[in-house]
């Protein structure tokens, strides 16, 4: 392997390395926001089932309340807020976000340590070109999910804290 090929090698691995940190990251947050919206559907509707147990209020003192505070308006309102936010778990699907870029991060990482393994270990030149064309097929046949940007920064930042990579495209000869 020359040391043109290592470095292209390295730069792929630096590649794969901040996509696969990216959808890590994505992953995170789809997790947590279905937890949170999950668990404010949970509690709203929690609140409503047991408004019914609030203290009576004098019919004088029920009149002053603020306007939320009178049973009928929270309980319209609350139960609102309820089905919005079941809604927006049903239509946005974050948990399946979240398992869907969790397994495509697991995908990366294992392209990685394919990459890894050529790396490290040494091949003549014809093994070599058979397993750096298994390498662009299996990275050819990953799911190119879009990552948010920030997602793709924190991967790409992540990638570049580790000081192992050399610089990007650095492999390709100068242009003049």
């Amino acid at each position: 392997m020359t040391e043109q090929q290592k470095n292209m090698l390295l730069d792929w691995m630096r590649k794969v390395h901040q996509l696969e940190y990216a959808h890590r990251y994505e992953s995170l947050f789809w997790g947590k926001v279905h937890f949170w919206v999950g668990l404010g559907a949970f509690a709203l509707s929690l609140f409503i089932a047991f408004s019914f147990r609030f203290p009576s209020v004098e019919s004088e003192e029920y009149d002053e309340l603020f306007w939320i505070l009178k049973h009928s308006n929270f309980v319209a309102v609350a139960s609102t807020v309820v089905a919005l936010l079941a809604g927006y778990q049903t239509f946005t699907k974050p948990s399946e976000k979240s398992e869907l870029h969790k397994i495509t991060g697991s995908n990366y990482e294992k392209l990685r340590h394919n990459i890894e393994m050529v790396l490290t270990s040494e091949f003549n030149e014809i093994e070599f070109k058979k397993d750096l064309e298994s390498i662009k097929l299996e990275w050819d046949s990953l799911d190119a999910i879009n990552v948010d940007p920030k997602f793709f920064k924190q991967g790409k930042d992540m990638a570049k804290s580790f000081n192992k990579y050399p610089e990007e495209l650095g492999f390709l000869p100068a242009q003049q």
